[in-house]
Parts: C-alpha cells; structure tokens; sequence
C-alpha cells in the first residue's frame, strides 16, 4: 500500500470546487479506486490459496465475491483475475503459483496505476513466449508499468504489442491440432423482456452466418406493400428471427430440461379469448394478447387451471423427479430461479427439495421450488435454509457471516 495518506473529500468540497480543484480531487478519489480495486484482488488471491471450494463452499472465487459484495458478477470475475495475476499464491498442496506481474500489483497498491492498465500489463505478460528469461521479463514489466504511471492503457497496450514483436518477431508457432475458434454471445436484457445482442464469431462461422442469413434478409418489394422499407439492420434482424424459427421446426434439435425446446407463454384463458390484455413470456416481458393469439394457431397448448386468486391448482406428481406439470406450476409460481437476487430465466432452473430428497422430502408442491444449477449446488453445500413461508413462496435464510440477524429474504427479480 502506498505510505501517503489519502483523505477523502468532503461531500461540500467536491460541490464547491473550481475547475482546478475538480481536477485534484477526481485524481484523489482515482487514487483510491486503484488501491481498492488491488486490494480486493490480493483478498481473491487469499480466498483462492485457502481454497474455495473447501473453505468457503462456492464453485470459484468470483462467486463468492459478488456474494459478499453484491459488486455484480461481471466485476467480480475481473477483479479474481487481476487479484490472482499480480499476486503471488499457492495450491492446496502448497505449490507456489508466482504473480504473472508482480510490479503491476505492487504499483496498482500504491493507486498508481489503474485497473485498465493492469489489464493490459498482464495481457501482454501472459503472450510473452516461454524462450524470454527472467530477467528481460522482468525488464519488460517495468517498461510497461513506467510507462502507465503517465500514459493511457491504450498507450501501454501498443507498447506491450511491440515489446512482444521485438522478443517474438514471427509470433506463436500454429497450434497442432488448432485452437478452438474463439466465439462469443452476450444477451443484455431490458425491463421489458426485449435484449441487446453482442458477440464476436471467428471467420468460418461468421461466413456461414452471413451465407444463412443474407438470402433472408433481402428487401420483400411487392405490390401490395410497395418498396421494403426496412433499413439493412432491421432486414438482418428480421432474417436471423426467420433462421431461428426454422431452427426451431428441424426434428434433430436438441431437447432443453427434457422438453423440445419452445417457447413458454403464460396466459389466462379470458384473455387469450378476448384479445384483451397482455400474455407473459417465460424469459421475462410480456406480449399483447393478439400476439397470444397469433402463437396459438401454430403451437401445443398445455393449459393450466388457475384459481381465483391465480393460484395455480395440482398438475401432478411423481415420487422422485419433478412431472412437467409439477415444473409448470412451480413456473407460474416461482418465474426463474427463486434464489435471491438471481436473474436466471425459468429455462435455466432445476426442480430442488426444500426438504432433501435424501433426508425424506417428498416430491410435492409445498417442497419444491426452482434453482439454477449455480445456486441449486450452493444450497446443497450447506449454510443456507430454505423455509416455504406462510404464503406458499419459498423464503432463503442466509448464513450468519452474510447476516448475522439472519433474517429471511426472497428474489424479486422476477416480480
């Protein structure tokens, strides 16, 4: 840590500042957000070396993280990789895994570099060929963490990308047999239920991408509609929709939690027979009414009898696995992973016992409720209870070192 002290400014003096004094106190509070930031990953190195999954229960460290915290998975996952990068630390066995950059941690400590140039820092050691010596990585290190003390990490990133070429002038011997294609897709889901789409596909699949999609997404031109007015953005998008349905019809598709994958809409029958109202969808959002009505032409239809408070009746039971119609239910009741604050969509969801199966739960309503595979295994290792609270939803009592009061909390992003 660095030897000066940083003090934190005063809630007055950063609504009266000037221009100048604006400037002192944004690279202040910078300062701090660097030190924090490194000291949370030599917390995660701590966590790691003792052992996750042993100590602590959770599958990795970045779980267990954005548990304690609540700084959100994304966050939590880039700290546990800069923690463990520029920390040094050891197995269960006591083999020491020495830090990829030492003198990157040591200046992010000191709030002198941020966590952007860590980023890049550790990037670039990680490329460095096996062939390099100590001694000039060392060296390389220290070029680079110079440098981000007064340049941008863009700047940096260029400078590893020559120091790289100056040890590596030809770059990495082709891989026998070749790397696996590096894809990626992220969904980013908006309050009502529509999503932002981003990836990035390697150049084989990105061809077949465009070969499948381009036909579909050609201007339709007809004479009663006249000229397509679609931009070409909206024509892609509207063609990738079409590949998906087509997809979704091929008989060798693979099944989803035991059922042909589909999509699940929820929908009481008055409304579906008026065309009034709104159905809701079983990944969040809803649909008007005449868009239910629209499906219902051309799909299976499982109906669900609903009380008169919407309480959904028994549809079925079975001793052991949880029936379709039990997982319906718990669907309507539960819409996702009921553990709290979990997003994941009722498609991603196990059936658990409240009561263990093995400890002689039975299969029945009052028992059950969903879970994703992540929380089902964190529930399982011990430390959480869960109680079904007097109004038939499940409640989630967490463990004492969370809360002490250990008071009883439920998920609500599903609401």
């Amino acid at each position: 840590m660095s030897s000066s002290v940083i003090r934190f400014p005063s809630l007055a003096e950063i609504r009266r500042a000037n221009p100048v004094e604006a400037a002192v106190i944004a690279r202040q509070l910078a300062r701090i957000y660097n030190e924090c930031d490194a000291l949370f990953g030599v917390l995660a190195a701590k966590v790691e070396t003792e052992g996750v999954k042993v100590v602590y229960q959770y599958l990795n460290t970045a779980l267990w993280l954005d548990d304690v915290t609540q700084i959100g998975p994304a966050a939590a996952k880039r700290i546990v990789i800069r923690g463990k990068a520029v920390n040094s630390s050891s197995t269960l066995g006591g083999t020491e895994i020495p830090a990829i950059a030492p003198l990157a941690g040591a200046a992010a400590r000191a709030g002198e570099i941020t966590p952007a140039h860590v980023d890049e820092i550790v990037n670039t050691m990680i490329k460095m060929p096996a062939t390099v010596s100590a001694r000039d990585r060392a060296g390389a290190e220290k070029i680079l963490v110079d440098l981000a003390r007064q340049a941008t990490p863009l700047e940096v990133r260029k400078a590893g990308d020559r120091l790289l070429n100056t040890f590596d002038p030809d770059g990495p011997e082709p891989k026998d047999p070749p790397e696996r294609p590096q894809r990626e897709l992220a969904f980013q889901e908006h309050r009502d239920g529509s999503a932002t789409l981003k990836g990035k596909l390697d150049n084989l699949a990105y061809a077949q991408l465009r070969a499948a999609l381009d036909p579909l997404a050609k201007p339709h031109s007809t004479k009663e509609e006249g000229r397509d007015t679609r931009s070409q953005w909206e024509r892609q998008a509207d063609a990738l929709v079409d590949l998906v349905r087509l997809a979704m019809t091929v008989k060798k598709i693979p099944t989803h939690g035991g059922d042909r994958v589909h999509v699940a809409v929820t929908v009481d029958y008055e409304t579906l027979k008026s065309g009034i109202g709104v159905a809701m969808l079983d990944f969040g959002g809803v649909i008007t009414a005449a868009e239910a009505r629209m499906l219902a032409c051309d799909c299976k239809i499982i109906p669900a009898v609903l009380g008169s408070d919407s309480e959904p009746m028994d549809l079925g039971r079975s001793k052991r696995f949880i029936t379709p119609g039990q997982r319906c239910r718990l669907v309507m009741r539960d819409r996702g992973c009921a553990f709290p604050g979990c997003n994941k969509h009722a498609k991603h969801t196990e059936g658990h016992h409240i009561v263990f199966w093995a400890n002689g739960g039975q299969t029945n309503f009052e028992n059950l409720t969903l879970l994703c595979e992540r929380h089902h295994r964190l529930v399982h290792c011990g430390g959480r209870e869960v109680r079904m609270g007097g109004d038939g939803r499940p409640d989630f009592i967490p463990p004492a070192y969370l809360d002490p009061l250990r008071r009883p909390r439920r998920n609500t992003c599903h609401v």
